[in-house]
């Protein structure tokens, strides 16, 4: 055993039978400091028992006598804590095996100052915490023996500090000098936007070389939103102001008005060819809005159809939620009418024509969503085929038939109609109507009240990841 191994160990064993006859000492002590966890003002072989006392669970660990205990920063009072209070208890010396390093901020003006400092010394009864500081470039930046940084021009420097007690134990930290903005720019001071469209703003700083870095605020997030890089997405239709803001503290900034209107959809008629293939025609403007190459007589053919027919004085047709009722060609009064077809069928038929196009996208029935939630997905880019009624008309008479599978009686209402959702504002929507209207705009309340009594049924496509 050597020298020291033998003065701990009679040291421990003296503190140990002193322990059994007084116990352990308690002095009041204004400033608690490392390893002192008995708080008597000094370190000394009682507080090297009294931790381990704390480490096998015979004193109660506290938050005051862990910080004082925890001195190689493992998060616990243990043995090894106690040994390194033994040591220092008769004079030992205690090296530093490690320490870090922080900064103020690590992006500074030119000419601005920055305070570096060291801490988390460990153990933290280290003997020699003495560090020596420098910089890589001193004409970038100086620091002095405090840590304290002065940057002088612009560039990156990285700064080091330095155990005295051990040159090898360094930390290093590297900061960005950057001018002030003398003035910024953006490309553009006003931009028009359809829902869910993005537009990424090119800004111009002067001097060049600065910290670009801006702050963003819309007037109206409903209307358009911005990221923090200053991208703008339109979100309902109207108007907003979009402003960034320099964060250097020279306060520059720059405005744009953004004007958001309705998606721009492809229009396909269903005239004069088929009075009652408003969905044939919807589907069609939704796939030419996402660059498919289709006509309305291909999608027609594409959606499965039946004729209605009579038996034992009854009329009878298929399901609407499996294929067109009648023939899109006529209308409902005709003796072979076109009635419809809902959505379920619509997507499959919809899927098919993107299928046998080169496919890249799904055809979603988001039919029973919320009406919120429509118009969410209009927000972020994607047009919607809707079911609702002609010019939001209320019906006033019902088209129905037996549906052959099922021998049940089916209704709905006459004058059902079906069209491209592609906006919205706080008060109205705008839909795109094929029975040769072209782009309509109808009341918001209204246009809710017809698509909720048409079960809320829609259609969008998803491109595929």
């Amino acid at each position: 055993m050597n020298v020291s191994k033998k003065i701990i160990a009679f040291i421990l064993s003296a503190v140990l039978i002193f322990s059994a006859f007084t116990g352990s000492l308690f002095v009041a002590s204004a400033a608690p400091m490392f390893g002192d966890v008995n708080n008597s003002g000094d370190i000394n072989s009682a507080d090297a028992l009294y931790m381990m006392q704390m480490s096998v669970g015979m004193v109660e660990e506290t938050e005051e006598n862990l910080y004082c205990g925890d001195l190689n920063l493992n998060g616990k009072v243990n043995s090894a804590d106690a040994l390194l209070v033994l040591q220092k208890s008769v004079g030992l010396t205690i090296s530093l095996k490690d320490f870090s390093l922080k900064a103020s901020n690590t992006a500074v003006l030119a000419g601005g100052t920055i305070q570096l400092e060291a801490l988390d010394f460990n153990p933290r009864i280290s003997d020699n915490t003495e560090i020596v500081w420098s910089s890589s470039d001193p004409e970038i930046a100086t620091v002095d023996e405090n840590g304290k940084v002065k940057t002088i021009k612009t560039g990156k420097v990285t700064l080091t500090a330095k155990s005295v007690e051990n040159e090898k134990l360094t930390k290093s930290i590297t900061i960005t000098s950057a001018q002030l903005i003398s003035s910024v720019k953006a490309d553009k001071t006003s931009v028009t936007l359809t829902q869910g469209a993005k537009y990424a703003q090119k800004l111009t700083f002067t001097p060049n070389d600065v910290v670009k870095t801006m702050t963003w605020t819309s007037s109206d997030k409903s209307v358009a939103t911005v990221s923090s890089d200053g991208v703008i997405q339109g979100k309902k239709i109207g108007t907003a102001t979009i402003t960034g803001t320099t964060t250097d503290g020279t306060k520059k900034s720059v405005s744009c008005k953004v004007t958001v209107t309705a998606m721009d959809i492809p229009y396909v008629s269903q005239l004069p060819k088929y009075p009652t293939g408003c969905e044939a025609a919807s589907c069609c403007m939704l796939l030419k809005y996402y660059g498919f190459s289709i006509n309305i007589d291909q999608m027609v053919n594409i959606i499965p159809r039946k004729n209605l027919y009579k038996k034992n004085g009854k009329t009878y047709g298929p399901d609407i939620n499996e294929m067109f009722v009648g023939d899109p060609r006529y209308t409902y009064t005709s003796s072979t009418p076109g009635y419809g077809v809902f959505s379920p069928a619509v997507t499959k038929a919809l899927q098919k024509a993107i299928d046998e196009r080169g496919g890249g996208y799904t055809a979603v029935r988001i039919s029973g969503c919320s009406f919120d939630e429509l118009l969410g997905y209009i927000s972020n880019g994607s047009p919607a085929i809707v079911w609702a009624t002609y010019k939001m008309q209320q019906p006033t008479k019902v088209n129905s038939w037996y549906i052959e599978s099922t021998g049940k009686y089916f209704e709905y209402p006459r004058g059902t109609h079906v069209m491209i959702l592609s906006g919205y504002s706080s008060t109205s929507v705008t839909t795109v109507d094929p029975y040769d209207n072209g782009v309509l705009v109808f009341d918001r309340s209204k246009f809710e009240d017809r698509w909720e009594l048409l079960g809320r049924q829609a259609i969008i496509l998803v491109k595929n990841k």
